[in-house]
């Protein structure tokens, strides 16, 4: 049975054909108007077509869906040591103007781009399932590392401030909606790895009952999809 997925491409694909012979037949008709004497005052005529909407009923006749992927451990590191680097550190050196933390703050940034925070494979699942206190815990115990990397006189300016009780805070903010973006990123894998096999034959959706029948609008920007072709055509010069 066709897939839901090859159903739409294929009617995306005779899209663009139709556009292509449609657009073939437009350079036909401008030799024949450039040729013709009286035909070359005239406009060649030109079939413009903005947007497409297909209507398709479908019958579902199989649906898989996946098993849920573990969290992307990697790209999670990479998006949370930007975080912790670029959102979390700067608040030392805002929150208090006047203590002279910009180049403490440039020092640290720099420490954690060379040595990322590493984010455990526990304190991921843990922040997904809704509890992001291990990644909090584990993430200020790395920074504190970082700090006593320091120079002195970079640590005894931190020092004055209670910078761990600041940085703490500020994760546990961002911990949050970090957590939600994961997830976000587990449930459209999933979703990409679902599939929804269906029958689209007239004869047959003719013999099933209409209320077992599904529908689905696709409104497609010509213009759009001609620039996807031309991106995923196109080769470095």
């Amino acid at each position: 049975m066709p897939r839901l997925g090859e159903v739409l491409g294929g009617l995306l694909t005779d899209v663009l054909r139709a556009r292509l012979a449609a657009d073939a037949l437009t350079a036909q008709a401008l030799e024949a108007y450039r040729e013709d004497p009286v035909l070359a005052s005239f406009s060649v005529p030109r079939v413009a077509v903005a947007d497409l909407t297909v209507r398709l009923r479908f019958l579902v006749t199989g649906v898989e869906v996946p098993e849920p992927s573990r969290p992307d451990r990697v790209r999670a590191s990479r998006v949370w040591n930007a975080i912790v680097r670029d959102q979390v550190l700067p608040r030392l050196s805002t929150s208090h103007p006047d203590a002279g933390l910009d180049e403490v703050v440039r020092l640290l940034q720099d420490a954690v781009r060379r040595n990322p925070v590493g984010v455990g494979e526990r304190e991921l699942d843990r922040a997904v399932d809704g509890d992001t206190a291990p990644l909090v815990d584990s993430t200020l115990v790395q920074v504190a590392e970082q700090v006593d990397g320091l120079p002195p006189a970079a640590r005894a300016r931190l020092a004055r401030i209670r910078w761990e009780e600041e940085v703490q805070r500020e994760l546990a903010l961002r911990a949050g909606p970090f957590a939600e973006r994961v997830r976000q990123w587990a449930a459209a894998e999933q979703a990409l790895r679902s599939r929804v096999e269906v029958e689209v034959s007239a004869d047959r959706l003719q013999e099933r009952a209409a209320e077992t029948l599904q529908q689905v609008e696709l409104t497609v920007a010509l213009a759009d999809v001609e620039e996807f072709v031309d991106l995923a055509t196109r080769t470095e010069p």
